[in-house]
């Protein structure tokens, strides 16, 4: 590795453009070079620098968030900070905040905007939610072949949402910390180390949202089970009703 760089230098190491770091160092994610005469001159920090910039990219994240991220680690600041946890979270469960009533008197009122112009500017409003959201629209649509309202199948899909987003809200920010972030707390803060941080991160990621599927699955299929043989299934059919499936309350 050289010992400095010249701009053209320097991105031709980090496979990346002229601009770019120029972009990079006017966003103030790239510190400034040192000036000798009219020449800049990059250190190898700078290239380690443009190096995990363009893995946190290519990971999907935004340059602003990208920045907060670098300023943290520059300032010497706890991951938890990062991530919304400014401290170990307690482990009492909180309760979890009531959803709107689903039989309102407006159907529409509880939906996000995005959907009532959806409902309201298109004759095929089904088509233009799955754009944002398409297994939430594959949803919407065979609620709407089973017989109910537009407006009432949205509805439903968006209360799902909603509780889905109370789940992560609850748990993300502890689960992360937890998974990758304590670690990179206690590490020496080099380009390694955010690597690795990159890695457990999309790691943890991967492996909460495949155990929130588990549990929803089992959620749902324990409301979901077919009638019983036998005695059961007698006496579920004399009573007039489906075992294990009801109707909404």
């Amino acid at each position: 590795m050289q010992s400095e760089y010249t701009i053209d230098e320097l991105a031709r190491a980090a496979e990346t453009t002229v601009r770019s770091v120029r972009v990079y160092h006017e966003r103030g994610l790239l510190p400034s070079p040192e000036v000798r005469g009219r020449i800049g001159y990059y250190r190898p920090n700078h290239l380690e620098r443009l190096q995990t910039i363009s893995r946190l990219l290519s990971r999907g994240m935004k340059l602003n968030g990208i920045r907060e991220l670098l300023d943290a680690w520059d300032r010497g600041d706890g991951l938890a900070d990062v991530l919304g946890v400014s401290e170990p979270p307690p482990t009492v469960n909180e309760p979890v905040a009531a959803q709107p009533d689903p039989a309102a008197d407006d159907p529409l009122a509880d939906l996000p905007d995005y959907v009532k112009q959806a409902l309201a500017a298109s004759s095929d409003p089904l088509e233009a939610y799955r754009v944002a959201n398409p297994r939430c629209g594959d949803l919407a649509a065979r609620l709407i072949e089973a017989g109910v309202p537009d407006a009432t199948a949205f509805g439903i899909v968006e209360r799902l949402r909603a509780d889905c987003d109370t789940i992560a809200d609850r748990y993300a920010g502890e689960l992360f910390y937890c998974l990758a972030g304590r670690s990179y707390e206690k590490s020496e803060r080099t380009a390694k180390d955010l690597a690795r941080l990159e890695s457990d991160l999309a790691i943890a990621r991967l492996i909460v949202t495949r155990a929130a599927g588990e549990l929803i699955d089992q959620a749902f299929a324990r409301n979901a089970e077919l009638p019983g043989r036998g005695v059961r299934s007698a006496a579920s059919e004399s009573a007039g009703g489906t075992a294990g499936v009801s109707r909404p309350r």
